[in-house]
């Protein structure tokens, strides 16, 4: 799905507290149209498009056998607590710091949790169905690798690391699941990471459920629950985020699949254009 990036600058901030949907983006554009008829004054503007799907940038620190100040290095930013109790417990401290930080660097920039489903795919054939707090994700025979046509679909036609990145790259570019759900793939497991776990509460909130249509998928929570891993995402989707630079901090603390970036993030690639109003 194709999509573009416009950065506006105008006079004054543009008023987006408390709405959602059309009303949020009814009143950026409305922001917008102001600058183009000449009722606000802006100056320039950027543009950015691309032809593919649109994917926030993530990683996840893992803790093991944790002990004294643990935690990741994003941007050059230490986030860290102290190890206490377990592992698991450990692992949400990390998130909850990453979450509350202050700094310029991180806040509004990067979200984390430590709750997770871990999946992992074997030898799955065409037409099972994966499902996520309500969202279905369909296997389907094609080329390795290959991005389906279709919103949900995931190709199993190669190795089962192979099917799993599929998968994680099957959430992450899901124009709706992407908004709550984020997954990546570490040594054939995939591990899918709610953005919020406010999402479950509430008389219209989805039930918090992970389930497989066949035992060739194995789901090893049938909820999103506390791990030891904290997942980490950009609030901000695109190529971008796979410059930031992370590093584990502290005993038993590693980045999953060795990353010393974020990565998995789609979209803003092509030559932006930057112009005056």
């Amino acid at each position: 799905m194709a999509h573009t990036y416009l950065y506006l600058t105008h006079d004054n901030t543009t008023n987006q507290r408390g709405r959602r949907k059309r009303d949020l983006l009814r009143t950026v554009v409305t922001k917008a149209m102001g600058v183009v008829s000449g009722v606000e004054r802006g100056s320039n503007f950027t543009v950015v498009g691309s032809g593919t799907d649109s994917a926030s940038a993530c990683t996840a620190g893992i803790s093991a056998s944790g002990s004294g100040a643990v935690g990741i290095v994003i941007s050059g930013v230490a986030l860290t607590d102290t190890w206490a109790t377990s592992d698991t417990h450990s692992a949400g401290l990390v998130a909850a710091v990453i979450n509350a930080s202050t700094n310029a660097k991180i806040q509004h920039l990067f979200g984390a949790t430590n709750l997770k489903s871990t999946l992992t795919l074997a030898s799955v054939l065409a037409g099972t169905v994966i499902e996520l707090a309500g969202f279905r994700f369909t296997a389907i025979a094609g080329t390795a690798a290959a991005i389906p046509q279709t919103d949900g679909d995931f190709v199993i036609s190669g190795t089962d690391t192979q099917d799993g990145t599929s998968f994680c790259g099957a959430v992450n570019r899901h124009p709706y699941a992407s908004k709550y759900l984020f997954a990546l793939n570490v040594a054939g497991a995939c591990h899918v990471f709610p953005k919020s776990a406010a999402w479950f509460t509430g008389p219209n909130a989805p039930q918090n459920r992970v389930t497989a249509s066949a035992a060739t998928v194995t789901v090893g929570s049938a909820t999103f629950a506390a791990s030891d891993y904290y997942g980490i995402w950009c609030k901000v989707p695109g190529k971008l985020g796979n410059n930031v630079v992370v590093a584990a901090s502290g005993t038993g603390q590693t980045i999953e699949n060795s990353n010393t970036y974020l990565s998995r993030g789609l979209g803003g690639d092509a030559a932006p254009v930057m112009d005056t109003i």
